[in-house]
Order: C-alpha cells, then structure tokens, then sequence
C-alpha cells in the first residue's frame, strides 16, 4: 500500500473517532440516557399506574437460552420508562427498607424478569431495582445506611 493510502486511512479513522468522541462526550454509564420516548427525567402524572406498569414483563424475542427456563421474561419498553418516572418522582431517602418496599415493592419478588440481579456493581445491603429489555434499561440502587434509613438513590443506564 502506498504512504498516500495510509495517510488517508489514518486521516478517516482519526476523523470518525473524533465524531465518536464528540458524540459521546463525557457519557458514563451513570449519564441519564435520552431516548426516543423520553429524556429519562420526567415525574409521573400517575403514581399508581406507573408503580404497576414498571413491573410488567414480556416474553424475550427470539430464540432463548435453555439455562433461563422455559419461558423466559424481561422487562417492556412502558416498564422501563414507567420506572424511570416513579424513581423521578418518589423521595426515598429518610425511608426505611420497609417503607421502600411497601411503596415500590419488592425488587426480588414483584416480577417475573430474568434480569433479577444487578447489573452494575452495588453497594452492600442495598436495595436493587433492576427494569432491563436484555438490551438497555435502568438500575436503581436504593443505599440504607446502618441505622436502616435510605441515605440516596443511585441511577445506572444498562446499556
């Protein structure tokens, strides 16, 4: 290959990770994401729908792993947007773990998801909310302090 060449391969890889960089500019995973359905900040108009919806499943498209059952479930678009409202729109922190998991329910035993872990790395003893299509979605860390009382809420976008 000629030197014309090279340097025209360079000059296009250098152009395209500059567009790249440019584009992603100080993203990390815990940079709300903006989607086509919403900017991933809005607060619910309808508490007690959203509380239900964000946990509602589907099954998952195409063909599944053996080692996740028969009949394999994962999070919805809604869920996951639903979710997102009601984190915006609760205020946990000062709540005890029983508080959180009267008014949210469960994170272990509310759905059906495969995606029933965390995704990201937790702190100890926290509470994990996980809404995940098996491509993207929201994980919620609910941090208790020693005393049993939510100190934050921490947001991570699975992508």
């Amino acid at each position: 290959m000629t030197k014309r060449r090279w340097l025209w391969i360079v000059i296009a890889v250098a152009v395209v990770a500059g567009v790249t960089l440019w584009r992603y500019r100080g993203n990390d995973f815990r940079t709300p994401y903006t989607s086509q359905f919403s900017n991933g900040l809005e607060k619910s108009a309808d508490l007690k729908k959203d509380s239900k919806l964000m946990w509602e499943t589907q099954p998952l498209r195409g063909t599944p792993d053996p080692s996740h059952g028969p009949n394999p479930r994962a999070s919805t678009q809604e869920a996951i947007e639903a979710a997102s409202r009601v984190f915006n729109t609760v205020e946990l922190v000062g709540k005890t773990r029983e508080d959180v998991v009267t008014l949210l329910g469960d994170p272990k035993s509310s759905n059906d998801s495969i995606y029933n872990f965390p995704f990201w790395p937790a702190p100890k003893g926290c509470l994990v909310y996980r809404f995940d299509c098996g491509s993207y979605g929201w994980q919620f860390n609910v941090v208790l302090a020693s005393d049993g009382k939510v100190t934050e809420v921490q947001r991570a976008w699975i992508h």
